[in-house]
């Protein structure tokens, strides 16, 4: 059946795809590519290093062998399951599974600290799932619309995006301006490192092979967060602060609270949505950005009182990092279809898994093949609610780490730690890249410089560089006009400088 869909003709009208859509996803095999994509992303997400990127790339080989609805539908399950899957340990253990759970450590792990574990856990899943779908709907119905808007992006407003990522760092951190700036100049500095990509030479590779293609970020983020933190926790002897209960850590009172959480905040949590959805949807940029955007802007509408909460475990911060986190894969998934412009890089890589299985993203491609695109589409229904039960039945047994001795957290961590680095290229030099990124976090730790500044620096360097240097040649080499080529490049210089004076006014408050 679905390899007879996959063949009508083009050109087929697009009520009758999006019927031929639904029918398919009610075919065994679909639906089980959809609850075994979703609890495999998820476990995968979990790893420290694992990134949804990861996950794709590694299942791609995998679904050759099967019928392309089934084979795309499991990976975009994957995919979803991948980008939630992420926050579970930076929950738990102060230990992003991938970039875009950065910022949820921020208060998550404050939260697990309390003996809030399972509370938290629960706030992720429901606001995770719920802005899945609330993504997935946009996909559906605004994807034409949203690509547009997203095209305005041109060099000059990547690179202000990029610029305005890095100074949101020390607004929402309450760190030194001074120390957020240099923390993460260091990480663009670390980003130059590779062939440049305006002149395809190596730069500053010091005649290392494999250093031509850069320091990988997911090999840095792991050193810096993943083996600092388990110095750390060594160090400090327990996951559970002194308030800490180990009876808390498994009553549904805590899941039922973590669910009315977000519903008793519908505006933090669409205003996060919204902003996940939106930025996902800027070819490049991810949930890796909107986690930071979406801190940020929950923090400035946020009260004078509530906003000094931020970063000490609050739950707003929780619902602001993982509703954005999960909106992006809607976001994601609209240059990519529409346009065949990757929105980040697991769509970078879903775009080769397409083609593998016959599908051109771009103009076309839903009168070329739209039943299969409308079932991936309304795939991501059925996956983000998976999202929501397993996340809510699980976050019972999943918030029992936190309580589990540190003597058997820290060697699996650390091992698992390990791999994940070793997996990204298969090279043992990133491993001297992760120890060495894990001593410098260690410093990072003891002189105040927030840890995030130099991860987000190697994230966003390659978006700024190529940005800048594009959009100063497009602009003939006029700062000004750099700044103002369009109304959303003079938004983003406003955003840039309110940033920036906000801080400055709460350090020498």
């Amino acid at each position: 059946m679905i390899e007879t869909i996959a063949t009508l003709p083009s050109l087929i009208p697009q009520a009758s795809a999006m019927n031929l859509g639904i029918g398919m996803l009610f075919t065994q095999s679909i639906l089980l590519a959809i609850i075994l994509g979703t609890a495999i992303g998820i476990v995968f997400g979990a790893i420290p290093g694992f990134s949804a990127t990861m996950t794709i790339v590694l299942l791609t080989p995998v679904t050759i062998p099967f019928e392309p609805a089934v084979a795309l539908i499991l990976l975009v399950s994957a995919y979803g399951g991948a980008v939630y899957g992420g926050s579970i340990p930076a929950i738990l253990i102060n230990t992003p599974g991938a970039p875009g759970s950065v910022v949820t450590c921020w208060d998550g792990y404050k939260l697990t600290q309390q003996g809030k574990a399972v509370y938290t856990l629960a706030v992720s899943a429901f606001a995770s799932g719920l802005a899945g779908l609330i993504a997935a709907t946009a996909l559906l119905f605004a994807a034409p619309i949203i690509a547009d808007i997203a095209l305005e992006f041109g060099p000059p407003e990547m690179f202000l995006l990029a610029v305005f990522a890095l100074t949101i760092i020390p607004a929402v951190k309450d760190a030194s301006l001074s120390k957020g700036l240099l923390a993460g100049l260091f990480g663009l500095l670390i980003a130059t490192v590779g062939n440049d990509p305006q002149l395809s030479r190596p730069r500053a590779t010091f005649g290392v092979t494999i250093l031509q293609s850069g320091f990988d970020y997911i090999v840095i983020l792991i050193g810096l967060f993943v083996l600092t933190e388990m110095i750390r926790l060594a160090m400090r002897g327990s996951i559970i602060g002194g308030d800490g209960d180990g009876n808390t850590a498994g009553g549904y009172d805590q899941v039922v609270d973590g669910v009315r959480a977000v519903l008793s905040r519908p505006v933090d949590f669409l205003r996060a949505t919204f902003i996940g959805t939106f930025v996902g949807s800027l070819p490049g940029a991810g949930a890796d950005v909107a986690n930071f955007v979406s801190y940020n802007e929950a923090q400035r509408w946020s009260s004078d009182e509530k906003a000094e909460q931020y970063g000490t475990g609050i739950i707003e911060g929780v619902i602001a990092a993982d509703s954005s986190n999960n909106a992006t894969q809607g976001g994601a998934l609209m240059p990519t279809l529409t346009l065949g412009i990757p929105g980040s890089g697991s769509t970078a890589a879903l775009i080769g898994a397409l083609a593998i299985h016959g599908l051109n993203p771009g103009p076309g491609l839903f009168e070329r093949s739209g039943p299969i695109v409308y079932a991936m589409i309304f795939s991501l229904f059925i996956g983000n609610l998976l999202i929501i039960v397993y996340g809510l039945s699980g976050s019972r047994y999943f918030g029992k780490v936190a309580y589990i001795p540190i003597r058997y957290i820290i060697p699996v961590v650390t091992v698992l730690s390990v791999i994940g680095a070793f997996a990204v290229r298969n090279s043992g030099f990133d491993l001297l890249i992760m120890l060495a990124a894990g001593i410098l976090g260690i410093l990072f730790v003891k002189y105040d410089y927030p840890l995030v500044s130099p991860v987000l620096g190697v994230i966003v360097g390659n978006i700024a560089e190529t940005g800048f240097t594009r959009g100063w040649l497009l602009n003939g080499q006029n700062w000004v006009a750099f700044l103002t080529s369009s109304e959303i490049s003079i938004g983003l210089t406003l955003l840039i400088v309110l940033s920036l004076g906000v801080t400055a006014v709460k350090n020498h408050a």
